[in-house]
């Protein structure tokens, strides 16, 4: 919580000369701003019991919703094998089997060709850990870490809820983010698991200050995804606030130096494999995600909003930008929601909308950031009576299992 600056001492006001109306100014201004900043301080509590009823309502809702994709998918002609090989489960499936490329192949035009150097390791080396240790195969492998870590996640999840609005608030977010659209990343052999479970844990370290953890955790999440890069954003900001106000010691200072290591190490890895220190940028360009200051979804927009093409996935990716955005003010306007927090969906926004490529993943890149969300939305729901919250949770389950199917096996173009 920010402390609110003292009001001018009248004394000063009356003894000084000139300069007293600039002080006054300043002092209000500094009000004012501490009065916009701060925040009821919240304090994180884990409860194991609930700990576990989180576990099994993820668990359940996401059961139903894969196996209405695995039915529905064998239904229309597609093997178990064929589902969790799709997309970028094959490219994290095949660093897992043969690792990485020793090369970097181009187009004619100079762009190089897509390649498995634009993912980052830990996901493909988890995979190929269960593979070696439990003699499954690569896709099931892939499965078994995915369900693991999203409900790790999901015990996250209702975590950081319950610390800032209550029990009930949590369970919510778990049911809804178990059963949004975009929920299918969380069982196949994708990242955004893996990434979701170390999120959510370093976002709650960092708002409980345990800065050692923070570091230790952003540090991980810089080994899964690119996208740790807004991770560690906020805690850097956050590490440097308490810095400012001298707090913590000499922790903030570890946590700053950790930080960023799990990225560099990524970048320099990966860029070995090639034998250049800057491999994965170059891999990277092949998916048009270079950050251009959102001119490239600019364009996007302009071609949903003039129906230049028309596809059942455009709505949704234009809501949640447009959902997202109205998100970050409204969390920023309420008190009982950390800076942390708001600072996570904030920077995940600019990212999303700053980076051009793959138009169509903008909801699954928004996954992991999901319950930050959420949190506005699952204060009413938390209200309803436990049987309309189970139809709601179920209804969901089914449709995210459907959509799931469209996504991976029928659209055109990854979701």
């Amino acid at each position: 919580m920010v402390d609110v600056a003292p009001p001018p001492d009248s004394s000063a006001a009356e003894n000084g000369a000139g300069s007293s109306g600039t002080r006054g100014t300043v002092a209000d201004w500094r009000v004012r701003l501490a009065e916009l900043l701060r925040r009821e301080p919240v304090t994180i509590r884990f409860a194991r019991r609930e700990a576990l009823n989180a576990a099994g309502i993820y668990l359940a809702v996401s059961a139903l919703a894969f196996t209405v994709l695995l039915l529905l998918s064998h239904h229309l002609g597609y093997g178990v094998v064929q589902v969790l090989s799709k997309w970028d489960s094959k490219n994290y499936l095949s660093v897992a089997e043969h690792g990485y490329p020793h090369h970097l192949s181009y187009q004619r035009d100079g762009i190089p060709k897509w390649s498995t150097l634009a993912f980052f390791p830990l996901v493909p080396a988890l995979i190929r850990a269960v593979h070696l240790v439990t003699g499954l195969g690569y896709p099931y492998a892939g499965v078994v870490v995915s369900w693991l870590a999203a409900t790790a996640a999901a015990v996250g999840v209702h975590t950081l809820a319950r610390s800032v609005l209550g029990r009930r608030v949590g369970y919510a977010c778990v049911g809804l983010w178990a059963c949004s659209p975009y929920a299918f990343a969380l069982w196949v052999p994708y990242s955004e698991a893996c990434f979701s479970a170390v999120l959510m844990w370093a976002l709650i370290a960092v708002i409980a200050r345990r800065w050692v953890a923070a570091g230790a955790l952003t540090a991980l999440a810089g080994t899964i995804r690119p996208t740790a890069s807004v991770l560690v954003g906020v805690l850097v900001l956050s590490a440097i606030w308490a810095l400012l106000r001298r707090r913590d010691g000499w922790r903030p200072w570890l946590a700053l130096g950790l930080a960023p290591l799990g990225l560099v190490f990524s970048w320099l890895y990966l860029g070995s494999r090639v034998g250049r220190w800057d491999g994965w940028f170059e891999a990277e360009k092949a998916w048009g995600q270079s950050f251009d200051f959102g001119r490239g979804s600019l364009h996007f927009l302009k071609q949903v909003a003039t129906y230049q093409h028309i596809d059942i996935r455009y709505p949704v990716v234009l809501a949640l930008i447009l959902l997202v955005a109205v998100a970050v003010v409204a969390l920023a306007m309420d008190r009982k929601v950390p800076w942390p927090l708001v600072l996570a969906l904030a920077g995940a926004w600019e990212l999303m909308f700053g980076t051009p490529g793959s138009p169509l993943s903008k909801p699954r890149f928004m996954l992991p950031f999901l319950p930050v969300l959420l949190l506005l939305v699952a204060r009413p729901v938390a209200r309803l009576p436990r049987l309309v919250q189970g139809c709601l949770y179920g209804c969901g389950a089914v449709f995210a299992g459907w959509y799931g199917v469209g996504l991976l096996m029928l659209f055109r173009w990854s979701p």
